[in-house]
């Protein structure tokens, strides 16, 4: 008889849940913080108190923290049924705390509670409801739950063992006052604190609360730090307001109505704010300060304050205290990805270290931007990379109007230094016209008034010529940047090519190598060479192709565009194709030769296939294709591919330098600006045209000068 449906087992948790959910899951003892502040919000506490005490010596056994609110405190059945519960639903059945505070909730995970482990191995919990005469202490030991896993460790796996839910935590109830509540957290045999730990810990509570969020005055939230250290006796936290300090401050906001977020469009050097349709991601409030060397400076000299880039909020109470903390800037982690892109510190580009920004989330706006279970970053949906490319969208928008600022003020200077120059030539010519007339003591004056013109004009036509100069090196300077993009692409690729190539080779010569000189296998033998001569004329291909980076970028030559185009499709990119399981379709029927630099082109088509394959990840039936026409003194090119193509939104901003929606695939946001650059210095001009292979992809219509 079957027993189908009749038998039942269920899940247990191992003893170790209480390490997998506390220290090895948060791992930071300033996010561990965080949690329990955080707690005390969602009980409408007015007041929180973080001591610590007995710290000095730092051998001290008897150190602890504890950390006292006035929040509405637990009963018996909320210890037990909501303390006590691991990843309780509470706080997600309820979205806003008990009236008549009302706030958003900002724990829903059920297990923040387990932070306390990091911060000492002995927890006693005392907490009590208004109205009750009794407080409720409850003691975890978490040395109890470290001593009997070691001894589980030692019994075979098969034996009885207790379960994390079977390990018995004592409570008890003490006499107290029906007006006293609240709950407060004794963590003993806690890690050194030193004065910088706790300046630490200051610092970053201080952005707990978004400083745009406003906190009802009847109902605060204030934080208190005691310890032993002079600077931290007793502190209330105050948020850094360092708004007014900023060179440049951005604030963007939606319309409910038309449904539409704001976002900064760079309008020759100058920022305005426009209306689009709102993103995946739902409608937020950024706000973000840049701030130059000179702003830094003065911050850094009165101010306590971190410019560290930006920080996403929810309901006005930070997300996640965003990873670890680090010292040193390199080591930190970056979830954003301003600092991921490649070439981050080339052509001006703005860090984390120029910012301090506030993305204001909604918990019914934006219910998709989902915080991970360790609090070090977000849940990687398409929600939450949309976000990130917005974020990124806005600060390039400033990069560009730097930019444009900086030319508009080098064309200004340039003008000026010639407008002189001129004026020095004219003043000459006047001098000259009244010397001839004057009298000799005059002339005498006169000469040396010439003289003195003469050295000035000399100087300031140096200027000029050094200020060309240097001009066409920071172009050189832009032109290697932009080869070296293309180079580290190149190279991963190349690299790949080379092993696949050398592979080959070593397959084949084992065979030669085990059967030779076996006559009856000649025909096999004479194919293996034919196959190794072909391998290694790849790789010399690839090789060529390398060494152009060592080359000048102005050297021109003629250049045969049809086999130039054949050898990056037919051997540099094969590899590669095939692994993609991408269709080439390459038809450039005619010799076409074009008098121009052969590595400013190469790098317009290494950059345009590059795009496409990032373009192609996805697709199942991949296609690339590049064709050709020849109009009157014109060739025109057509690169196509079936990829996930360019969004309505964006087809105006593909060409700006640091625009890129791949940067978490190493973007650069050079690609296709470096493109247009190389094209535009042809003569030529590049555009995005409707794509043949509808309904998805992109075809870029090049336009190039030549001759047959």
């Amino acid at each position: 008889m079957s027993t189908k449906n009749k038998n039942t087992i269920n899940f247990n948790f191992d003893i170790s849940a209480y390490r997998l959910l506390g220290r090895e899951l948060i791992t930071d003892r300033i996010t561990a913080l965080f949690e329990i502040v955080k707690n005390s919000y969602d009980a409408n506490a007015d007041n929180v108190t973080i001591s610590f005490e007995n710290l000095i010596p730092y051998s001290n056994t008897n150190s602890k923290i504890i950390i006292k609110d006035d929040g509405i405190g637990m009963s018996l059945r909320d210890l037990k049924n909501k303390w006590m519960v691991i990843g309780t639903s509470d706080k997600r059945r309820e979205r806003t705390s008990p009236s008549p505070y009302n706030r958003k909730v900002v724990g829903k995970k059920g297990i923040g509670r387990f932070a306390v482990d990091l911060l000492g191995s002995k927890l006693t919990l005392k907490t009590k409801q208004e109205g009750s005469d009794k407080w409720i202490y409850l003691e975890t030991d978490w040395s109890k739950y470290v001593e009997i896993e070691n001894q589980q460790l030692l019994l075979p796996f098969e034996d009885k063992k207790d379960y994390f839910t079977d390990i018995e935590n004592k409570y008890w109830f003490e006499d107290a006052k029906k007006e006293e509540y609240g709950t407060t957290l004794k963590i003993e045999r806690i890690q050194e604190w030193t004065n910088y730990d706790i300046e630490r810990s200051y610092n970053e509570l201080t952005k707990l609360v978004s400083p745009n969020f406003k906190i009802p005055p009847r109902y605060p939230f204030n934080i208190k730090i005691k310890s032993p250290f002079e600077n931290f006796i007793d502190v209330k936290i105050k948020p850094n307001d360092v708004k007014e300090q900023s060179t440049i401050s951005i604030e963007l906001s939606y319309d409910e109505k038309s449904n539409t977020q704001q976002v900064i469009r760079n309008n020759n050097g100058v920022l305005e704010k426009i209306n689009v349709p709102k993103k995946s991601f739902g409608l937020v409030d950024f706000t973000f300060h840049y701030f130059d060397l000179k702003a830094k400076k003065n911050i850094k000299k009165n101010s306590t304050a971190d410019i560290d880039g930006i920080k996403i909020y929810r309901d006005g109470i930070i997300t996640t205290p965003f990873a670890e903390y680090e010292d040193k800037v390199t080591k930190q982690k970056d979830i954003i990805g301003i600092d991921k892109r490649r070439y981050s510190g080339f052509f001006d580009k703005i860090s984390s270290r120029d910012l301090l920004g506030f993305v204001e989330l909604k918990d019914e706006k934006n219910p998709d931007i989902i915080e991970a279970t360790n609090r070090q970053g977000f849940i990687e949906n398409n929600e939450w990379r949309d976000l990130k490319v917005f974020i990124i969208e806005q600060i390039e928008q400033v990069e560009l109007s730097f930019k444009d600022q900086r030319n508009k003020a080098s064309e200004k200077t340039k003008s000026e230094l010639g407008n002189a120059n001129n004026s020095l030539k004219n003043l000459k010519t006047l001098v000259s016209n009244i010397k001839k007339e004057a009298s000799p003591v005059v002339k005498e004056q006169l000469k040396t008034v010439q003289i003195e013109l003469g050295k000035l004009q000399g100087t300031v036509s140096k200027s000029i010529k050094d200020y060309v100069r240097l001009e066409e090196e920071t172009k050189q300077k832009e032109n290697l940047y932009s080869s070296l993009v293309s180079l580290q692409t190149y190279a991963a690729m190349f690299s790949h090519m080379t092993k696949h190539t050398i592979g080959h080779v070593i397959r084949q010569a084992e065979y030669f190598s085990k059967y030779y000189p076996d006559t009856s296998k000649d025909s096999r033998f004479m194919s293996i060479s034919g196959n190794i001569f072909e391998e290694f004329i790849t790789l010399r291909d690839g090789v060529d192709f390398m060494l152009k980076y060592a080359k000048s970028d102005t050297d021109v030559e003629e250049i045969d565009l049809k086999d130039l185009l054949e050898i990056l499709f037919n051997k540099i990119y094969k590899d590669v194709f095939f692994q993609e399981k991408i269709k080439i379709q390459l038809d450039i029927k005619k010799s076409i030769i074009l008098n121009y630099n052969r590595k400013a082109i190469e790098d317009v088509f290494d950059n345009l296939i590059s795009n496409s394959i990032k373009a192609l990840k996805h697709e199942e039936n991949k296609k690339i294709k590049c064709s050709s026409e020849i109009q009157k003194d014109k060739l025109i090119i057509y690169f196509s591919d079936n990829g996930i193509g360019i969004n309505e939104e964006d087809k105006y901003k593909i060409f700006d330098i640091f625009f890129t929606k791949t940067f978490d695939d190493g973007g650069s946001g050079l690609g296709l600006y470096m493109v247009k650059t190389r094209i535009e210095s042809m003569k030529g001009d590049i555009e995005l045209i409707d794509n043949e292979f509808k309904p998805t992809g992109a075809t870029f219509k090049i336009e190039l000068p030549f001759k047959k």
